[in-house]
């Protein structure tokens, strides 16, 4: 058996990014420009690094329990090991995604070098905020570096709108929310006494994959003009369904809960899925 060790690593910084990006955030601009401030003493190791175009930048995330905290990483069933989906009520492993959470708390970027400037390297596409201890740097070379034809799953980085999201589909990984559009719109459809096709139209707030679980189920569709759509990047207690029949309406709250995959979607209760059911009259 493979033993890992255990002892830690100790690792001295060999300079700091000094950038205007000072806040955890979700979102970053790779057309931004940074700078590395590198150890004076280490002045010399970088003769020769302004004729690369790239580099890449192996950091320390000193703000790792910040990035967790913005993007709720702790809900039930949940750990820093799992990092909830992008507008799906699902985790993924931190391995497979690119979060700023790795369990070494160590992050990796490709930047462009715009120029070096004696122990100053300006460059632009950095993903690291002011202040975080920069511990290697390593030059780009796109023949040992770039594989064109690597795979990933389809959608894995994409954000679509829902005309295009609808016909870019990989079940295997991106499946919990349109289960849980189709869950509620056929519950939906059950209250009202109806058939797919028969409701005037549809309402929904939540994940992109949930409004498509919703058109599935129902028929209603933004593309029909009788589906409103509030795209929402928030857990599923805040995703919402109304539909409206001839002379009713219901509305159909979600329960916040973190599901494992589409399968636990389809075996648990309605207590479990819905928060709040609620039939109307119209007028």
């Amino acid at each position: 058996m493979t033993i890992v060790p255990e002892d830690p690593v100790s690792i001295r910084p060999v300079g700091v990014v000094v950038s205007d990006f000072k806040k955890v955030s979700r979102d970053y601009d790779y057309n931004k420009e940074s700078m590395i401030y590198v150890r004076e003493d280490l002045a010399s190791a970088l003769i020769g690094l302004e004729y690369f175009s790239h580099l890449h930048v192996i950091y320390y995330q000193h703000r790792k329990q910040d990035w967790l905290e913005l993007v709720g990483s702790a809900p039930e069933g949940a750990s820093s090991l799992t990092i909830p989906f992008t507008s799906e009520p699902a985790c993924q492993g931190v391995y497979s995604t690119r979060s700023p959470a790795r369990p070494s708390a160590i992050g990796s970027c490709v930047v462009e070098v715009i120029k070096l400037d004696q122990n100053c390297i300006y460059v632009k596409g950095l993903d690291a905020i002011d202040g975080t201890p920069v511990l290697d740097l390593k030059i780009y070379i796109p023949h040992y570096d770039s594989f064109p034809l690597a795979e990933t799953p389809l959608n894995w980085c994409k954000g679509n709108e829902l005309i295009t999201t609808s016909r870019n589909l990989h079940w295997d990984t991106i499946n919990v929310g349109l289960t849980l559009g189709l869950r509620a719109g056929a519950k939906a459809m059950r209250v009202l006494g109806i058939s797919r096709g028969e409701a005037l139209r549809a309402e929904v707030a939540g994940g992109h994959f949930f409004a498509q679980g919703v058109e599935g189920a129902t028929g209603c569709s933004e593309l029909r003009g009788n589906m409103a759509f509030k795209k929402l990047h928030t857990s599923p207690g805040e995703w919402q369904l109304s539909l409206v029949g001839k002379d009713e309406q219901v509305q159909i709250r979600l329960r916040d809960h973190i599901y494992s995959g589409a399968a636990e979607v389809l075996e648990v209760g309605e207590a479990v899925l819905f928060a709040s059911i609620q039939k109307s009259k119209i007028g």
